[in-house]
């Protein structure tokens, strides 16, 4: 196999030679010449026994050396035992994986794009016009004469080898070619050598093929014996087709007595029609009185069924009768029963309904009681922009807010209490009083102390204690805003404080105890944060991240929570607290409130 590669490569070499001195630079013919005999020679990874076909793709606009291609591939069929197919594409980014790749420097494409676009794929990349190791292969012009060279470091990247022998051959540099001429008109006279020895070997030959014409000469005189030989047997021929003829005449005559033997039968056959004929009409005349028979007893039948289905309409009629009254008489009973029940209905509804109404005034009450204790949503409109989201799931609420100014610092509260409706608002009046207490007269302004010292007021006020069975307390954050520090003072009790600013989002955990009796009584955290201009904060409930809705129906969680105050930072502070309502109520459509909710927002 390498000894015929070798000898390849030779040819090869030496035709590329002879082509030189018989025109001036390449021609679609010789180029496309040069890349399939290229293609046979190449060895390609293990990757290459996979393919199904032996890809050559051209990249240009003009088609005749693609034309070319295709016409001699119809000659050649395969390459390495692969079926050649030839492709063409006028854009780089458009190569098809292949095995060959020819580009011509006259269509202006960079080689550099072509190198890039086929690393990595196993492809050889011929050329043509492109300076000196700039690609696999590439022919060129040198003093009108094609030439080739060879870029081994390119072709072992893509693992891609040929011959010593074509290496050896191929231009380097310049100077390598003006070495690489004179070896070739050497290589030209030792053929010249090697054609004049053919030229004896064809004389010889002629010797040869002259004495094939005598021996010819002397086959032609034996075909005339034999055409002879023919001649006689064909008037043995001659001779036998008389006996035949007689022997035709002797057939005629024996013809005659057989025609007389078939007019015999043919009559008879005549008779035997005519008998069945007659036989067909006795048997169609059995047929028509064998279908009235049969259509008589389907009206019998016909007949046997319409009794039976008249007795079971009756039957049925009977039955649906009987059932008739039965439903009839029940329908009669209930409607006595009804018309009692409903009587009484008419009493209880109506003792419920004025228990309704005084309950619900009751509770409307209340809400007054309470509107009047919390305080205005505008809050302290005039000295910071804020927004107060506040919807009681109920009449009345188990969330609150508190707000007021002492000593220059804004003080704002959110706070959940255990339950909602009136017991939440129970526990949500003792809660703003306790504060007013704390803080309007104590003068306790320190976010801790004032969790600490509520904790311990609710707990005298409930009586509890660790044995008691009454949990009842509240949830809450407390932010006192020091303006004059640009300071944010925070403590919270499982409730947490979101901090936004410069498009960052903080969340300040709060302690995991509630404002009330717990298994844990430590002091509660103090945290405190600086403040930027534009920066906002917010506190809040849970009852907004806790609702249900949506096209599940699941709850809204905090983390879709904390992306919608990320999402209106953009926008005013009234403007956000109408944005967050709007979601809110989109998201839970149909769906009723499941907890109170209170949403505070501030900007600085």
């Amino acid at each position: 196999m390498i000894l015929r590669r070798n000898l390849f490569i030779l040819t090869f070499l030496s035709l590329f030679s002879a082509y030189n001195y018989a025109q001036e630079g390449f021609t679609d013919q010789t180029r496309a010449l040069y890349i399939l005999d290229i293609s046979r020679y190449v060895v390609f990874d293990e990757s290459f026994q996979n393919q199904e076909e032996f890809t050559i793709s051209i990249l240009g606009k003009e088609l005749d050396l693609y034309w070319e291609l295709e016409r001699l591939s119809k000659t050649r069929k395969e390459i390495q035992g692969k079926p050649i197919k030839i492709l063409v594409s006028s854009d780089v980014s458009l190569l098809k994986p292949s095995q060959v790749v020819f580009v011509n420097s006259l269509e202006k494409y960079q080689i550099k794009d072509v190198l890039k676009a086929i690393t990595g794929s196993k492809t050889l990349l011929i050329s043509e016009g492109y300076p000196f190791r700039s690609s696999m292969i590439n022919f060129v012009v040198i003093d009108g004469e094609a030439k080739f060279e060879a870029n081994e470091e390119l072709m072992t990247a893509e693992s891609l080898y040929v011959n010593d022998l074509f290496l050896a051959q191929a231009v380097k540099t310049r100077e390598d070619w003006e070495a690489l001429y004179e070896v070739t008109e050497d290589e030209l006279f030792t053929e010249q050598n090697i054609t004049e020895q053919q030229d004896i070997l064809i004389e010889r030959q002629l010797d040869e093929i002259s004495a094939q014409e005598a021996r010819i000469s002397d086959n032609l005189s034996t075909l005339m014996d034999l055409k002879r030989g023919i001649a006689e047997g064909e008037r043995e021929i001659q001779q036998k087709s008389l006996v035949l003829e007689q022997q035709l005449q002797e057939i005629e005559g024996q013809k005659e007595v057989i025609e007389l033997q078939v007019a015999e039968v043919t009559q008879q056959k005549q008779i035997l029609s005519e008998q069945e004929k007659n036989i067909k009409i006795k048997e169609g005349t059995i047929l028509i009185k064998e279908e009235a028979i049969k259509a008589q007893d389907e009206k019998i039948v016909l007949q046997a069924d319409a009794i039976q289905k008249q007795k079971i309409i009756i039957i049925a009629s009977v039955i649906a009768m009987l059932l008739l009254f039965g439903l009839v008489y029940f329908i009669w009973r209930n409607y006595r029963y009804k018309k009692r029940a409903n009587v009484l209905l008419r009493s209880q509804r109506d003792q419920i309904a004025y228990q309704k109404k005084h309950i619900t005034d009751s509770i409307q009450y209340a809400k007054k009681i309470q509107t009047a204790i919390l305080p205005s949503l505008e809050l302290f409109t005039d000295k910071l922009e804020h927004f107060v989201l506040f919807k009681p799931r109920d009449i009345v609420s188990g969330d609150f807010y508190w707000v007021d100014e002492v000593e220059k610092n804004l003080i704002i509260i959110a706070a959940d209490c255990t339950g909602h409706g009136v017991p939440g608002a129970f526990m949500s009046m003792l809660g703003v009083s306790l504060l007013n207490e704390i803080i309007l007269n104590q003068r306790i302004t320190q976010p801790d102390e004032i969790l600490n010292r509520l904790r311990t007021q609710i707990i005298i006020a409930l009586k509890q204690d660790p044995e008691s069975k009454i949990k009842d307390g509240m949830d809450m954050t407390i932010c006192v805003l020091d303006r004059s520090r640009k300071k944010l003072l925070y403590s919270g009790a499982e409730n947490p404080l979101i901090h936004i600013s410069e498009g960052g989002l903080k969340m300040v955990k709060a302690d995991k105890m509630p404002v009330a009796i717990h298994e844990f009584m430590d002091p509660f955290t103090l945290h405190e944060i600086d403040l930027k201009k534009g920066d906002t904060f917010y506190t809040f409930s849970d009852g907004y991240a806790d609702q249900f809705g949506g096209a599940r129906q699941k709850k809204f969680m905090s983390r879709n929570f904390r992306n919608l105050l990320l999402s209106v930072q953009d926008l005013p502070m009234m403007e956000q607290g109408i944005k967050i309502n709007e979601v809110f109520e989109e998201y839970r459509s149909d769906t009723d409130q499941v907890d109170d909710v209170v949403v505070i927002g501030v900007k600085i």
